[in-house]
């Protein structure tokens, strides 16, 4: 199991990335995610179309985990930036937040893993 755990694993730019999601917005407002999910039709798109803007193909299962990661991401993104003490360093890329902050959320996650 574990030797087609690693033919599903990718390596992502950060351009990979922006281009990735790019193409899934698009795939959005053509209405190819009807709920919560790609249709068959969405994901045949972003397959094709990242392919195309890449120069090199990825599976269907690849683009999902990419899109699963990213998803788990935003949240704990929102949540972090939606704190009263927090701010987003648009010039950093990073959160701006005091050193206590930090340390709480540190505590708080190490004792939840």
């Amino acid at each position: 199991m574990k030797g087609l755990e690693s033919l599903d694993k990718a390596a992502w730019t950060k351009k990979m990335l922006h281009i990735f999601c790019d193409l899934c917005i698009k795939t959005i407002d053509m209405g190819m995610r009807p709920n919560t999910h790609f249709d068959k039709t969405g994901w045949k798109f972003l397959i094709t179309s990242f392919k195309e803007q890449i120069g090199h193909a990825f599976t269907k299962t690849q683009l999902k985990n990419k899109w699963d990661g990213c998803k788990k991401d935003w949240r704990i993104w929102t949540n972090l930036v939606s704190e009263t003490v927090v701010s987003w360093s648009i010039e950093l890329g990073t959160i701006s937040t005091s050193d206590e902050w930090w340390k709480a959320k540190i505590q708080v996650n190490s004792l939840s893993s």
